[in-house]
């Protein structure tokens, strides 16, 4: 089991989960749903001293929404 910090790029108020349990290793590209059923693309992956981090894009109601907001928050 993997256990991954959570940074929130959008705006996602204050019921936002503090981290993600996976069975499978998350790459920069992922969608995952979080706990509160939101879907999120996930930016980067920061290797911290306490831990690792996953940089999440603004989330969706759906996989493939989150997908591409995710992809317009990259492009800028």
């Amino acid at each position: 089991m993997h256990t991954y910090k959570l940074k929130f790029e959008g705006n996602e108020g204050d019921m936002r989960p503090k981290s993600y349990d996976s069975v499978n290793l998350v790459e920069p590209g992922d969608v995952i749903e979080l706990d509160n059923g939101m879907w999120h693309f996930v930016m980067d992956i920061r290797n911290l001293k306490s831990g690792t981090q996953l940089v999440l894009a603004e989330s969706g109601q759906t996989a493939q929404q989150a997908a591409t907001l995710g992809r317009q928050m990259q492009d800028g």
